[in-house]
């Protein structure tokens, strides 16, 4: 084996586990991945947020350890993460598509040379659309560009409720509802077919054009490439020939919506994106373009290993294919995601790791695995010291008999001492860039309760959530897989249900904190 093998880190966004796992779904060149892989089949985020779930996977320390428990509180440059570390340790690290991991900081002590971002996509479709305006209107806009980008140094994430985005609108139509108010699909995140050449059709492939690119021109010098896909995260919206790729017919219904015993968030999610109107049928539509981007997913993964293989790096690579969480994707009548929803179809993520040599092709794990165990996993394969304490365990040690994990936890929510950590920004439904995401937001600003801190625990047969505000839930896993019925009021789980709050009690007590490595005590 290489010392210093090459490193490839691809990440989806809100890829559910088991749209691999599908029949339905195709996927070829993640299937072939698979095979000259392992398939770590029980992985679970540890969080259901984006960016928390990455902080985590790259710094193997629990969200809550160093209160990365937002979409706010990114990696500042004094935290060590897995990309600074192997910089530090001869490792050229590159970077291509979304960020939701760290501040500019932190990306500029992280990584030798950032790649194409959604940001980037976007600013060079806008730089082939001004070529057809007229003049005047032209400068306009070039001057905004100048003084959004420039001068004010925004990324696209800051102007969230920006009132200026509206001006691009003739010529960089950002996807929408097509659906009115009052349409049952208006709030489903459904906007249906993408133009060829729309925004939504063009910004994956920049992205992954641009890690295409660079692996031609690699250096000798070992690398590690880092891509963050944004596929296939809401709303679900792709072009040809995705759109049409699945058969409606064929996908079965999602799991209903019978949400009496279930938590506060979600009977509120439910009634606020008045989805009692939204079909079986509509759910099949939305489930085959959500396969479709998927399948687009996959596609440009293809092109990323056959671009590997053109340069003989692929054979000697340790690759690794994950995702940060799942999505609804209509269970339980619900779109998208919660921050503390922590149903299978949010908490499993896909995890691949195609080892240098194609050691242990083709196998299967069935233990417990948790994202963060990527961590020390890629460190223990460059020949990288972790320089301190985590929470992940080497998933090469699995492949070797290591005991496996009885269970597995996740945490999310914010206190309402926390405005910081609440996801807000957006103001009206109105807004060019995100105004489908305003009853969301505006659900976490009404009731902070729906999004109060939250704890769980999954074993085999038995899965316990508990909430600092709002109803508990307790899933009887092996007669109840769907988690349809929750039990957490059954006097007859007394003991099961205690015996899971101890665990979890005991995971709380080990994960609170994580002290640093260095003695530093003087008297």
């Amino acid at each position: 084996m290489t010392s210093h093998p090459n490193i490839v880190i691809l990440i989806a966004d809100d890829l559910r586990a088991d749209a691999l796992e599908n029949p339905i779904v195709r996927v070829p060149h993640l299937s072939a991945l698979a095979a000259d892989g392992v398939t770590f089949a029980q992985n679970y985020a540890v969080n259901p947020v984006c960016a928390p779930s990455r902080m985590a996977n790259f710094t193997g320390l629990y969200p809550q350890v160093n209160g990365h428990r937002s979409l706010y509180q990114l990696l500042r440059p004094h935290e060590e993460n897995l990309f600074k570390l192997l910089k530090d340790n001869g490792y050229q690290t590159v970077m291509a598509g979304k960020n939701d991991l760290m501040t500019a900081p932190s990306l500029r002590a992280s990584f030798s040379r950032r790649l194409a971002g959604p940001q980037n996509a976007l600013l060079g479709i806008l730089r082939q659309r001004l070529r057809r305006l007229p003049f005047g209107r032209k400068v306009k806009l070039l001057r905004l560009v100048f003084r959004l980008f420039v001068v004010e140094r925004k990324s696209f994430s800051a102007l969230f409720g920006d009132e200026r985005l509206k001006e691009f609108a003739d010529i960089l139509p950002m996807a929408h509802t097509p659906y009115p108010r009052g349409h049952r699909l208006h709030h489903s995140f459904y906007f249906g077919k993408a133009e060829a050449d729309s925004p939504a059709a063009k910004t994956e492939a920049f992205i992954f054009d641009s890690a295409v690119q660079w692996l031609k021109d690699a250096p000798s010098q070992p690398f590690c490439l880092y891509i963050a896909a944004s596929l296939p995260h809401t709303p679900y919206h792709v072009e040809e020939p995705y759109f049409s790729m699945y058969d409606r017919a064929a996908i079965p219904n999602p799991i209903p919506a019978q949400l009496d015993d279930k938590p506060h968030f979600m009977r509120e999610l439910f009634s606020r994106y008045e989805m009692a109107g939204v079909t079986p049928e509509d759910w099949r539509e939305i489930r085959a373009v959500y396969y479709g981007m998927v399948s687009k997913l996959d596609e440009q993964v293809g092109r990323v290993m056959d671009a590997l293989k053109a340069r003989g790096l692929y054979d000697d690579a340790l690759i690794l294919f994950l995702s940060d969480h799942g999505d609804y994707v209509g269970d339980y009548g619900l779109p998208e995601k919660w921050p503390t929803g922590f149903q299978d179809v949010l908490a499993r993520a896909p995890l691949i790791v195609k080892y240098p040599k194609n050691m242990y092709a083709g196998r299967r794990v069935d233990g417990f695995t948790q994202s963060l165990d990527l961590f020390p996993t890629v460190l223990e394969q460059a020949g990288v010291q972790t320089p301190y304490t985590h929470f992940g365990q080497s998933l090469t040690s699995l492949m070797e008999g290591a005991a496996e994990r009885d269970a597995v936890y996740a945490a999310g929510g914010y206190d309402p001492r926390e405005p910081q950590a609440f996801e807000a920004g957006i103001t009206s439904a109105d807004d060019p860039l995100m105004g489908h995401y305003f009853e969301k937001l505006k659900l976490q600003q009404d009731d902070p309760t729906t999004v109060a801190r939250a704890a769980m625990i999954r074993t085999r047969e038995w899965k316990l959530v508990i909430r600092s505000a709002g109803r508990e839930e307790l899933y009887d896993l092996k007669n109840d897989p769907q988690e349809r019925v929750n039990r957490a009021d059954d006097p007859t789980l007394n003991e099961i249900r205690n015996d899971l709050r101890q665990h979890l009690l005991y995971w709380y007590l080990r994960a609170s904190d994580n002290p640093h490595w260095e003695h530093e005590r003087s008297i």
